[in-house]
């Protein structure tokens, strides 16, 4: 049920209160109790004169009027999530300008978050729960106060209300810095782990159905590996079409579980590349809307396959998935490329493109939105390209994504996007073509660096002892040339924005300054690993 409320409201004991005050703007830098609502929809409110609002998963309240004046750089809320929440803050409307995600961890206390804002002037502001969460206050902070001062405040202001709620936060917010240091000294930083090494998964062809299965290859330098299991599969898709193409490794944000992730697929199991009726490749058009996911807790020991359904309705398939965490909504972020199609004349509705779903436990998922859409640079009359192969990952301020851009005899190439916004799918702008880079390619295998010769473009970052200067990050992509059928080419680079090469920081490698052994190598994923890791999958599969 929505409920709309004229003017601001304060609901105490079952009623809504001051009605009076329909037309008064709201301080945003005064500390508001959550139950001040002008619109809500599904909340509960608990209480007497000082009261706590319940939001249930995609439940929300509104306060029109509410005044920042010249700007507020964050916003404090005091709230607990059992299982933890993310309160998505927009203006102007629920699915509005995202000002804040504010991410509160699991936790049955009261505890003080904070989120950066940038808004200004007197907005309508809507609260959005992605789970059970319970919200006491929020207060914003003006561009030119300091946090510390705000929260002082705050406890101030609810000292107005009720002095023994005061007693509560101040002894909550000594324990949440405790649990801060904690969580921050237990989530460390990729630059801080001591990575000495990679684990290469990848499927290696299609002429039988073992080879559409992930195998691994170890390396402790990032361009020689080895292959493991005996030239055998790791795992196995016993689920779905029973293939398992286009692997990604992922280890999650807190370090203590990986995740494997597949496309469902196997042209073997198939008969191979099939085109329909309509032209098109069947498995393209009538694939799985699946992905097959493993966990693991030490890559060594893996759950048995499952598959987990994130293709859009009428979607043609899902392809080569990835998986990135979101730092502003505290979500997984699995991506993939997906076509639409017309169910009725079975053609294209929409080419491929980057579409995405979101969980926190790998149990349950949001609904497909776009992730990164069709590009119509230097196509004649605006005509989308296909996009698929999408790779992502974020350095400095940026996110940076290589993909495979046009269909194989479409204008296009392996291109290198960035945005600052990850979720937003327009919000992504050209950094590069590789093929614009004017590489020597006289050993690289290729003519030239597009979609015509290379697919599966995979971006990682070089560990420290293997940089050219172990103080200049330096970063890895390699790229599957399906039509040489020579496996994969490295390149690398210290600078991804050097558009034209102008700073010599990109360089395509030669055979001989690397070896993926005896497999071939098609579409995979390069995961940095630590000593214990090397060395526990040394003794399992070496």
């Amino acid at each position: 049920m929505k409920t709309t409320v004229f003017g601001l409201l304060l609901f105490v004991v079952g009623l809504f209160v001051n009605a009076s005050n329909a037309c008064e703007k709201v301080d945003a830098f005064q500390t508001q109790l959550a139950s001040l609502m002008t619109w809500e929809e599904g909340v509960s409110t608990y209480g007497v004169g000082h009261t706590t609002t319940t939001y249930q998963k995609g439940e929300w309240t509104g306060v029109s009027q509410v005044d920042f004046a010249e700007g507020a750089s964050s916003v404090v809320l005091t709230a607990y999530a059992p299982n933890g929440a993310v309160i998505t803050i927009t203006t102007d409307d629920v699915e509005g300008k995202v000002i804040a995600y504010v991410n509160i961890p699991a936790s049955t206390e009261l505890q003080t978050v904070t989120a950066d804002v940038d808004v200004s002037g007197v907005k309508n502001i809507f609260f959005t729960a992605s789970d059970e969460v319970v919200v006491d206050t929020w207060q914003f902070v003006k561009a030119d106060v300091e946090l510390s001062d705000a929260e002082d405040s705050i406890v101030d202001d609810l000292e107005d209300v009720e002095d023994s709620v005061v007693d509560d936060i101040e002894n909550v917010e000594d324990s949440v810095v405790d649990d801060i240091e904690d969580v921050e000294d237990s989530a460390v930083d990729d630059d801080e782990k001591e990575y000495t090494g990679y684990l290469f998964g990848h499927f290696i062809g299609e002429n039988t159905g073992d080879e559409e299965q992930i195998y691994f290859a170890l390396s402790e330098d990032g361009l020689h590996f080895k292959d493991m299991n005996n030239g055998k599969p790791v795992l196995v898709s016993t689920v779905g079409e029973k293939g398992a193409r286009d692997p990604y490794l992922y280890r999650s944000h807190d370090g203590n579980k990986f995740y494997a992730i597949a496309t469902d697929l196997s042209i073997f199991n198939r008969g191979g590349w099939k085109k329909n009726a309509q032209g098109y490749y069947d498995p393209s058009t009538t694939g799985s809307p699946y992905l097959v996911l493993w966990e693991s807790e030490n890559l060594v020991n893996w759950t048995e396959p499952r598959l987990i359904k994130v293709a859009p309705e009428n979607a043609g398939m899902a392809w080569a998935p990835e998986i990135i965490y979101d730092e502003e909504t505290g979500e997984n972020i699995i991506f993939f490329a997906s076509s639409i199609m017309d169910p009725e004349t079975l053609l294209k509705a929409k080419p491929n493109a980057i579409y995405y779903v979101a969980t926190k436990d790998f149990k349950q998922f949001s609904e497909p939105k776009i992730f990164i859409d069709c590009q119509k640079d230097g196509s004649e009359d605006g005509k989308e390209r296909e996009i698929i192969d999408a790779t992502v990952m974020k350095i400095g301020e940026y996110y940076y994504s290589v993909s495979k851009d046009g269909d194989n005899a479409e204008n296009g190439g392996i291109r290198i996007m960035r945005t600052k916004t990850l979720l937003n799918a327009q919000s992504w702008e050209k950094v590069l073509d590789l093929d614009e880079l004017g590489l020597d390619l006289e050993a690289a295998g290729v003519d030239v660096l597009d979609n015509s010769t290379l697919e599966g473009p995979e971006l990682f970052e070089l560990n420290k002892a293997d940089r050219t200067d172990p103080n200049v990050p330096e970063y890895g992509i390699i790229a599957d040339r399906y039509m040489a059928g020579t496996g994969y080419i490295p390149l690398k680079t210290t600078n991804i924005e050097d558009r034209d090469n102008s700073k010599n920081s990109w360089k395509v490698l030669s055979d001989k300054e690397y070896s993926f052994d005896k497999l071939k190598k098609r579409h995979g994923t390069i995961l940095r690993i630590t000593k214990d890791e090397i060395e526990r999958l040394k003794k399992a599969y070496l």
